[in-house]
């Protein structure tokens, strides 16, 4: 039994360092006189397009969809027939966006997971009030909010189902990363613009069925009140 118990013991640790490994190194603290503490406005101007991304994304899905599969025929007896021909096969999930009697194909984002996160983040509002103190780091939207723990891991609902999520200081910026299960894997970057007057959010959506893309908003500071809702953190 003592042997049983220490090679469950050295499987436990090894799958701990390389859960590690995987994870970005983050600081708890921030910087000596950073903060980005304030309320927010985004600025559509100096920001991406989310519906220009997601456009973007959408011909990509359409072009993956269009693809078809030559596969050898088969041939009597399943060996096939000599001259080698072939037949033309649709990709899988073809059928189901195909165009209706009218030419009308369903939207392929609709089940996407990396086009959820763009959506989730887009609804979200255009407010952003951060709140932040030694220990914790608060992003309140006013309909939503999202609190932190530099430094803290740990495991928190994704696309697809569950992620293992670290956030902390990476430099001047708030880093928070979330390695999904099923799904794809999710960066948030927020800093300071080098002025100190725009807080700038850098969204990566790691490739998954599609290949990886970044949604860039700028806020500014504001004196307008974000729209309050009974707070719902995520």
């Amino acid at each position: 039994m003592p042997i049983v118990r220490a090679a469950v013991v050295l499987v436990c640790a090894a799958t701990a360092a390389a859960l590690s490994a995987c994870a970005t190194r983050v600081s708890t603290d921030a910087p000596a006189g950073v903060t980005l503490e304030g309320s927010w406005k985004l600025d559509h101007a100096a920001s991406d397009d989310p519906e220009k991304i997601l456009a973007k994304m959408r011909t990509e899905a359409f072009r993956l969809l269009g693809r078809r599969t030559v596969v050898p025929e088969p041939r009597p007896g399943g060996r096939g027939a000599r001259g080698g021909g072939h037949a033309t096969q649709e990709a899988a999930g073809d059928e189901e966006f195909a165009p209706d009697a009218h030419g009308h194909r369903p939207d392929p984002l609709r089940r996407s997971p990396m086009a959820h996160v763009i959506m989730t983040t887009v609804a979200r509002g255009d407010f952003l009030t951060v709140r932040q103190k030694p220990g914790q780091i608060v992003l309140d939207y006013g309909i939503s909010q999202r609190t932190f723990t530099p430094g803290l891991r740990s495991v928190v609902s994704a696309e697809g189902g569950v992620g293992d999520q670290t956030s902390g200081w990476k430099g001047r910026e708030y880093l928070i990363e979330l390695r999904a299960q099923m799904g794809p894997d999710v960066t948030e970057r927020y800093g300071l613009s080098r002025d100190g007057k725009h807080l700038i959010e850098k969204l990566h959506i790691g490739s998954a069925e599609l290949p990886a893309v970044e949604l860039t908003r700028v806020y500014n500071l504001t004196t307008e009140a974000a729209p309050r809702q009974f707070p719902v953190t995520d």
